[in-house]
């Protein structure tokens, strides 16, 4: 049965069904299981409910421990959220000096050194989405639901056999829906600072292009992603679970 790709909420601005990908086998990805999102931080009571109408039990936050407590998500109790940071600990720690130009550098890191670097964190953040999918629906996401995230589904997706296509598909809408949350955090940063960053950085962290995943999937055609995540905790059985989770016959 097909899903609904994006889902509306007020203050969250990137939430999305990672369902109704053509997967290995002629199969799908399951639809209503699997969530991507930006921080849902400001998401209200009625929010919440709508979390609760897609039957959400967990919230897998990839954020760095100083971005989760500047904008710490208030979910309410009856919603398990588990703190999984990728790697960015010092991302946002103060937006002025050097500090700044750290953020803005984070948020154009190529994704195959942040992979490469953060290989046993990758392998802990889908361990623990394989872990939460078997208590009910799962979201993930980190501050705008771009890179880290944006990484965590392309892996996903693979994974589960989705075309290179439709990864990067996935990964170019955010764009769209994300346009605001990047505009405003570039805004926040001192003008003298923005002065120092060169165009090519800027494009990178505000927009989503296609020759960014194109590049990053290329390159882990050759990395042995499945090996490596094995030998890093998330098991090759881990891995068909997962898989067995989220693909579906259509």
């Amino acid at each position: 049965m097909a899903g609904i790709r994006h889902i509306s909420i007020p203050n969250l601005h990137n939430l999305r069904d990672l369902g109704g990908y053509e997967a290995a086998g002629g199969c799908m990805t399951a639809w209503n299981r699997l969530y991507r999102c930006d921080c849902p931080s400001e998401v209200t009571q009625d929010g919440w409910q709508k979390f609760r109408d897609l039957n959400i039990k967990t919230l897998v936050d990839l954020r760095s421990t100083f971005e989760a407590s500047e904008s710490p998500v208030k979910a309410p109790g009856d919603f398990e959220y588990t703190d999984c940071h990728f790697f960015y600990e010092e991302e946002g720690a103060d937006l002025t000096g050097e500090a700044g130009k750290k953020f803005l550098q984070s948020l154009s890191m190529d994704y195959r050194v942040m992979t490469e670097n953060s290989s046993d964190r990758v392998a802990l953040i889908l361990k623990t989405i394989l872990e939460s999918l078997s208590k009910g629906n799962t979201v993930f996401f980190c501050t705008a639901g771009k890179d880290r995230t944006g990484i965590i589904a392309a892996l996903i997706l693979k994974l589960c056999g989705a075309s290179d296509e439709d990864i990067i598909a996935d990964y170019c809408i955010t764009e769209v829906y994300n346009a605001a949350v990047i505009q405003a955090k570039l805004d926040s940063i001192p003008k003298e600072i923005m002065e120092q960053v060169s165009p090519e950085t800027l494009s990178r962290a505000t927009y989503s292009k296609p020759e960014v995943m194109k590049e990053y999937l290329e390159w882990l055609d050759g990395y042995d992603l499945l090996t490596i995540m094995d030998e890093k905790g998330f098991t090759y059985e881990m891995q068909e679970d997962l898989k067995n989770i989220l693909i579906t016959e259509r």
